[in-house]
This record gives structure tokens, sequence and C-alpha cells, in this order.
């Protein structure tokens, strides 16, 4: 394997040069999107399956390789991580340790601490980063952004979306500990929304939920349908419902009510009953956010070259999991759960206490957003120096 021997850009030199970790269904797509931004180019792929890094070299003619170390030793500017939540940690780490600018697709960890350890590595690095929250960048939610902030709909009170998945994925990758559940996974998505299109913070949190279609579901602690109501500063409420069984086709649907009017977008309102049946060509994720995916990566490089922040950044990664997590909560124990404000991370900081001699963050495991896992080598979260050989089938 061998690339171009450069040196990482200055801001506005030369496009962003970006390797891309995992080249699954979502890899793929992000892959794509990079070699297509003029702001960027993409440098490198790294996977631990044989296939899938064929795919990439025959598809973009670029280096590929198994070995994590190699890969970061090559001299590119940032990486785009499309790895499965599992392996996040490990290879935030990896990357933030080699002094690359980090896009990362949620979450960072399953659980706040985690999380916190991880980001703390990445801002002592002084690092960009990047959370993969693909509505911040969607022209319908900034659209939306731009009505709200301009005042045409008054005082923004109230926060309505649904989300619906055509399936609950792969069964073999359910379970709370791989992919923390339909909070984390799905419902994380609006509760940044609301974030972003009230300018405000959520103060508390109330769920509810089921597993009502995926019955197996309710043996790994997780479901296929929940609600959720946000109590936001400034007298807001914004109301969630999020459902893995959308026969018809990937769905959305948002609305911000105000005081003096209301903006929305999603399925068709006005006065027709409308009847959506199952669909074998239904809409995926990849139709509906598709120039959302785009967008997103091309702001990153542009903050790359243009030497601008990135966004949505680490103090949204945190607060949007905090949400969640307390979301769940809620959904175990039948209580309204608080949501205190998180201390920003600074440099130098400490996020949390040291760990208890044989804690760490979950292990990284060598798998692709889509599931599929290989052999490989990859650090620990809580060890970045160390190697984690896998054993056949990632786990």
């Amino acid at each position: 394997m061998s690339a171009p021997d450069t040196a990482p850009a200055a801001p506005g030199s030369r496009p962003a040069r970006l390797g891309l970790i995992g080249h699954g269904r979502l890899g793929a797509v992000h892959a794509r999107n990079v070699a297509a931004c003029p702001d960027a180019e993409l440098a490198a792929v790294c996977d631990t399956e044989p296939a899938a890094l064929a795919a990439a070299a025959a598809e973009h003619d670029v280096p590929v390789t198994t070995d994590l170390d190699a890969f970061l030793a090559l001299p590119f500017d940032g990486v785009v991580i499309a790895s499965s939540t599992q392996a996040h940690a490990g290879h935030i780490l990896a990357a933030a340790r080699a002094g690359k600018a980090i896009f990362v697709e949620k979450p960072v960890c399953l659980t706040l601490r985690d999380t916190d350890q991880v980001l703390q590595e990445v801002v002592d690095a002084g690092v960009p980063f990047q959370i993969g929250f693909q509505r911040r960048w969607d022209s319908r939610y900034l659209h939306a952004k731009r009505i709200i902030d301009s005042g045409d709909i008054g005082e923004p009170v109230l926060f309505k979306a649904h989300g619906r998945d055509p399936n609950a994925s792969n069964p073999a990758n359910w379970g709370l500990d791989r992919n923390g559940g339909l909070f984390l996974n799905c419902a994380i998505h609006d509760f940044d929304a609301a974030r972003f299109l009230l300018g405000r913070e959520v103060r508390g949190v109330t769920a509810t939920g089921a597993a009502l279609v995926h019955k197996g579901l309710r043996d790994k602690g997780d479901i296929d349908t929940c609600s959720t109501t946000l109590h936001l500063d400034g007298d807001a409420m914004a109301l969630t419902e999020w459902s893995r069984y959308a026969t018809y086709g990937y769905d959305i649907a948002m609305e911000v009510v105000g005081t003096e009017g209301m903006v929305q977008f999603g399925s068709e309102r006005d006065r027709a009953v409308l009847v959506r049946r199952p669909a074998r060509d239904g809409a995926s994720v990849f139709e509906i956010f598709g120039d959302a995916y785009r967008d997103s990566v091309e702001a990153f490089a542009a903050s790359l070259v243009n030497g601008t922040p990135a966004s949505p950044g680490v103090e949204d990664a945190r607060t949007a999991l905090h949400i969640a997590l307390a979301a769940r909560r809620s959904f175990e124990t039948g209580r309204s759960v608080p949501v205190e404000a998180l201390p920003p991370l600074t440099r130098g900081g400490l996020a949390c206490p040291p760990a208890r001699r044989g804690m760490h963050p979950p292990e990284v495991l060598a798998r692709r957003q889509d599931g599929h896992a290989g052999n490989g080598a990859y650090p620990r979260p809580d060890d970045g120096r160390t190697a984690v050989p896998l054993a056949d089938g990632g786990g």
C-alpha cells in the first residue's frame, strides 16, 4: 500500500484529503460523497473485510488496507468513521492520537462516562471533530431553522417529529450493548433536532415504549416503538415518536408550532386521508437523507479547508447522548428524569474520575455500520496503543 508523500494541508491551500474507516452500506455512501466533494479527495480506505476493500479499490482507485496503524500513518488530513457503534471509541482515539480530524457517526459510545473519556482525548489533541447528525445539514431542517430564527412564527414553543424505519436490523445485532437500543440509535436524532431548531436546552424527559412487532427485542431489553416528551428551557416542549416497522418505507415528519404560526414538512397533511401500504421499493434512509449525508461530509471538508470549527461538535455529541440515556432511564423506571446541564470538556480537563483497574469502555469490535464483521486488530478505548486481535466473526 502506498500513497503520495504529501504533508497535511494548510487552511485554504488545497482540498482536504480524507480517509474512510468502514466501507459498509453507509461507508460506501460516505466514500462516494467524499470523492465527489469539491473541497475533498478520498485518500484511503480501511476495513477488515477483503470484499469491502476490493469494492472500494475498484470504485475509487485508492489505497486500501486492513491495518489501522498503517492507514493512520498515511498523510491525509481527516478520517470519516463509518464503523459500527462498538468500534467507534477505538477508532476515534486512534485517529485523535494520529492527529487526524474526525467525522464519526453517532453515538461516540453507549455511556456518558465512556463518551467523555474518549472525547476528552479529542479535545486534548486539538483535532477538529464532527458528529454525524445529518439532520442539521438537511435542506428541510435548515429552511425550517431560518424561518424559526426569523421570528415569522413567533416564539417557538412546541416541536413534534416522528421517525419510522422499515426494519429493526439484523437480530444478530440486537442488544443495548451493541447499538444502544431505540433511544440511542434512532430517537437521538430528533432529540438533537429539537435542540437545534428551538435553540434551547432539554431539562427533563419522560418516555415510554414497547416491542409491538419485533417481540424478540424484549429479551434484549429493547423496543421497536417509543414516544418521548422533552421539556426545554423557556417553556417549550418537544414530542417525538420512533418505530422500526414502517413496511411502506423510511418516513420522517417534523413541525414546530410558534405563538404566531407553524412550520412543518414530511407526510402529506392538508385535508387528504392518506393510506400507505407495504412496498418492496419503499424509500430508504439513504433516499430520504441522501443530500444531507453529502452536505454533512462537505461541511466537514470545508471546515478543514477553511480552518473553521466543525459542527455539530463534541458538546452536541455529549448532550444528545445525555438526553437519550435519560429517555431510556425514564422508559425503564416509568418516571420523568431530569436532565442536568453538562459542564463542557476543556483542553487539559478531566472529564470523569480515572477508571478503576480492569474497567474500560466497551471493547472495540471491527464491525462496519451494516453489522458485518471481519478479522483484524484494533486498539482498545482505554489503551489505544495495544492491539486486540479479533476471532472469526468479530464477536
